[in-house]
């Protein structure tokens, strides 16, 4: 077997996973999301203090940036509902901008069918952050779901 079939394997069966315990499988991205927000607050906060002498406009924004993503860290690591807003805010801006930018490229493109795709793409986007401000469940099946996807990807493609 190679590394591809293997991986395809290992995600369908991570997918099922998330599926199966979807309220563990929220707090632990919850809390892998907040140990990276916090890794990144800490960076920008080490940026901030040491560009203090060269320029203190940008040291004041990387010591704001770090700030909040400190705060939005320890949000996202003890709070699951901090994940759930954050996934479908997620959805939510990716869906508006998926259908802004379908309207914009069918008024000004002459290829109606892709602009008609954004369009639907950006409602079905919007329509999957509203169910992930419903549940954590939602956002679990949502997430499995995906992995499985790529999993099976993985295990139909082939290199040419």
């Amino acid at each position: 077997m190679d590394n591809k079939t293997i991986l395809g394997i290992i995600s369908i069966i991570l997918g099922i996973l998330i599926i199966a315990f979807p309220l563990a499988s929220n707090f632990i991205f919850s809390v892998l999301l907040g140990i990276s927000f916090l890794i990144l607050g800490i960076y920008y906060l080490m940026i901030g203090c040491s560009f203090w002498k060269y320029s203190k406009a940008s040291s004041i924004i990387y010591l704001l940036i770090g700030i909040l993503s400190v705060i939005l860290a320890l949000n996202l690591m003890f709070s699951i509902l901090g994940f759930e807003i954050f996934v479908g805010f997620y959805f939510y801006l990716v869906g508006f901008m998926l259908l802004i930018s379908g309207i914009i490229r069918l008024i000004t493109s002459s290829v109606k069918s892709a602009s008609l795709l954004s369009i639907i793409l950006g409602i079905l986007m919007i329509i999957l952050g509203a169910f992930a401000l419903l549940s954590p469940v939602y956002v679990a099946i949502l997430i499995g779901i995906s992995v499985i996807a790529e999993g099976i990807d993985l295990l139909i493609s082939r290199d040419f």
